[in-house]
């Protein structure tokens, strides 16, 4: 069987005869799933460190919701937005020298861009984060098929006496 690469230069997909008919949606699906969680960790990274840029992504993602759109498509959008003045109400009544307090009241300029390249390198973390899981899958599927191993035996002891016969109601044993 033929393998080609899983995309072009491009960015494109392309057959591999060696997959199912279903890897694209799945790797699509997977690194949409890796970048929400990045825009996630972006917010509240963002919540802590830098007000401004937290409350324009959290416009952002309020005009421009996330459910079922192609991230990549998403993410483009953000980075080509243009500079955006967003004023901090936190900051309103911040004392100070009257210039620090104007340009404070005034708001800063917020770079889609630098917000955009946040979460990009954040998803790259989150990628590497659950690189660990498919080790631990083996782990998890052994412990689903022993529970469900439990509960069949559980199940099993409940309706039958120790030979395998099936318990009468009426008599005890």
């Amino acid at each position: 069987a033929t393998t080609k690469a899983a995309s072009d230069d491009d960015g494109s997909y392309v057959e591999d005869y060696n997959r199912s008919p279903y890897y694209t949606q799945t790797e699509r699906r997977f690194v949409d799933l890796i970048t929400i969680q990045a825009i996630k960790n972006t917010l509240h990274y963002l919540q802590e460190t830098n007000g401004e840029m937290h409350m324009y992504l959290h416009a952002y993602v309020a005009e421009h919701p996330i459910a079922n759109e192609d991230m990549d498509e998403w993410l483009s959008a953000l980075a080509s937005t243009p500079l955006t003045r967003v004023v901090d109400p936190r900051r309103s009544s911040v004392p100070g020298p009257k210039e620090e307090e104007d340009a404070l009241r005034k708001g800063r300029k917020v770079s889609p861009r630098d917000v955009c390249e946040r979460i990009m390198a954040c998803r790259v973390e989150v990628a590497k984060e659950l690189a660990g899981v498919s080790s631990q899958l083996s782990v998890r599927n052994s412990s689903v098929l022993r529970k469900a191993l439990e509960a069949t035996f559980r199940e099993y002891d409940d309706v039958t006496d120790f030979r395998g016969e099936k318990k009468d109601a009426d008599h005890d044993s």
